[in-house]
């Protein structure tokens, strides 16, 4: 039995609020990124109120707030195809979406890198009382010992997996390094990848420091996860060494690292260095040193399936270059619009028959949504949920994963299923999504990702973690996704001008408040405030700062006629 076919031109405005606040979510979810902590430095300020509980919280708005954007751009798309036709519609995206995307991109994306090479070097010097590994690393001898006095432990690693000793090793410190093993430091203490100070001296061609280690007693063939010893270090290429101390925020001399690895090669060897059995040969040697746990797995495919993946390490390295910063998701929808057009035409060439009722029928549509989504997902292993793909070159898994949530959406204009969500239901769906998430939050850990190691030593079990990840992260976007839908349905339908005015605002809000946010971030990194207190008070200051500037120079102006329409003044 065919559902209730509804009304198409009408106003949904719980669907306009929702669509604004996923949109306001990716301002909440950018303003906690320098408290959450990773072991890669991918952001520009990195403070000191950092939590797990952020992390957590980072991996609970990922899972879902994009996909619900692509469930109501599909939705809303399907709406304006039917009100006015394809090529008005396809005129209306272009600009509305490719337009915004050509010109903030040109704009943003040379003041975003100038506020991120900014809070490099902000990072650089950092106030060596914030911690042991900072004092280390500026080579701060009266606060490492301030710090040793309070407790701190002077062989444990940090977010990045490097001790204090290695810190010291890093940057060549060798009288940081001194007053380190006078309070306790071991100079054959090991990170989680089994690396020592050694191995990180030589690796950045600090000759003075690896002669103090050794003479200190540092284990000159110490191996790492991936058998490499300190002289192997020392055969990164020049490229990826100089990439590892950008997101160290570190600075390396370029002319003078070959002959500062030379000395070094040659002090290694005369005390009986060794280089560890690595084959460089192998088709992915040069991306192991920055991900040593994968490479237990991949050596467990024949050759040709190591050079299949390398494949696809380097395709997927030129889809993540962020070319459009956080505008790469107007990127996809754009692609999604245009896939929309080409399949509309296909199916009035072929008349092809819409989606069947019964498909799009909740809960049952889970039943094909979850495992239908799953298959892109498991392709994608950079966090919990989705990747992030800000190149021209679109990621094929992420664009097909965004595609079933786009589709979905589509395919629900005029049908009841989101009516229907309005009938009690709606709680039970969002309770449901939190032991999911915690449920794929465990699946993830286990399975690894780009800033956390696996833990499965076999291929076959890396894969059923990853299987199982996949299917909860989409299930719990599912299920969010709902859940939500049917909440603003019960408490946002009715028109409210406050709404309404912060939705048409939201564009604007999302596309204007990176700069801000991350130069807000960096000059608060270092305050002593609590981690929620920063947060809450970027928000705020951000969207006061940016409401204003829309108020005044964007809504009523070509900006703004460009972003949601021309507005009159009451």
């Amino acid at each position: 039995m065919e559902p209730t076919v509804l009304p198409t031109h009408r106003r949904y405005h719980d669907f306009d609020a929702l669509r604004s606040g996923a949109m306001l979510l990716g301002i909440v979810l950018h303003g906690m990124m320098s408290l959450v902590p990773l072991p890669l430095a991918v952001w520009p300020a990195q403070d000191v109120a950092q939590s797990p509980f952020y992390l957590f919280l980072l991996h609970a708005i990922h899972g879902f707030r994009m996909q619900l954007f692509f469930v109501l751009s599909g939705f809303f798309t399907v709406m304006m195809w039917k009100k006015y036709g394809l090529k008005k519609l396809l005129g209306h995206r272009c600009k509305r979406i490719l337009l915004p995307l050509v010109i903030y991109t040109a704009i943003l994306t040379p003041v975003i890198f100038g506020i991120a090479m900014f809070g490099i070097e902000a990072a650089a010097n950092p106030d060596s009382s914030r911690s042991i590994w900072a004092a280390a690393r500026v080579g701060d001898t009266t606060a490492i010992e301030q710090h040793i006095k309070k407790g701190a432990d002077p062989n444990e690693p940090d977010t990045i997996g490097l001790t204090p000793m290695g810190w010291a090793a890093a940057v060549g410190g060798v009288t940081a390094a001194e007053t380190l093993m006078r309070h306790g430091a071991d100079v054959r203490a090991k990170a989680p990848d089994r690396s020592t100070a050694l191995h990180t001296a030589a690796l950045f061609g600090n000759t003075d420091m690896v002669k103090f280690l050794i003479e200190a007693g540092a284990d000159v063939n110490a191996e790492t996860v991936l058998g490499d010893t300190p002289l192997s270090a020392t055969e990164m290429d020049e490229l990826s060494t100089i990439l590892l101390a950008e997101i160290m925020g570190m600075q390396v001399n370029e002319e003078q690292l070959p002959d500062d690895r030379e000395e070094v090669i040659l002090f290694l060897k005369e005390n009986g260095g060794e280089y560890g059995p690595v084959d460089t040969d192998e088709p992915l040697a040069w991306f192991y040193p920055f991900v040593p746990g994968m490479k237990n797995l991949v050596n467990q495919l024949p050759m040709s399936g190591q050079k299949m993946v390398e494949g696809i390490v380097v395709i997927w390295l030129l889809t993540i270059f962020p070319v459009f910063q956080h505008l790469w998701f107007l990127y996809y929808l754009f692609l999604l619009v245009l896939g929309f057009a080409v399949f509309i035409w296909l199916a009035r060439k072929r008349s092809w028959k819409p989606l069947h009722g019964r498909m799009v029928t909740w809960p049952g549509c889970l039943l094909w949504l979850v495992p239908l989504t799953s298959i892109p997902q498991f392709f994608m292993i950079t966090d919990f949920g989705p990747d992030t793909a800000g190149s021209p070159i679109p990621w094929p898994p992420l664009f097909f994963y965004y595609a079933v949530f786009f589709g979905f959406g589509a395919a629900c204009f005029g049908r009841d299923i989101f009516e229907n969500a309005r009938a009690g239901r709606w709680p039970v769906t969002l309770l449901l999504a939190l032991p999911v998430l915690l449920l794929g939050l465990h699946a993830y850990e286990m399975r690894g990702s780009l800033f956390e190691p696996t833990q499965s030593s076999s291929l076959s079990g890396f894969l059923c973690w990853n299987l199982l990840c996949s299917v909860l992260s989409t299930l719990y976007a599912w299920l969010m996704i709902f859940g939500l839908i049917g909440l603003f349905r019960k408490y946002c339908s009715g028109e409210n001008p406050r709404v309404r005015y912060l939705s048409d605002a939201s564009y604007w809000l999302y596309i204007a408040h990176l700069p801000v946010t991350m130069l807000l971030q960096i000059w608060i990194a270092d305050a002593a405030w609590p981690g929620w207190v920063k947060l809450l008070g970027n928000c705020i200051v951000t969207l006061a700062l940016l409401l204003a500037v829309y108020e005044f120079a964007v809504r009523y102006t070509w900006v703004g006629a460009i972003l949601n329409g021309r507005k009159s003044r009451e």
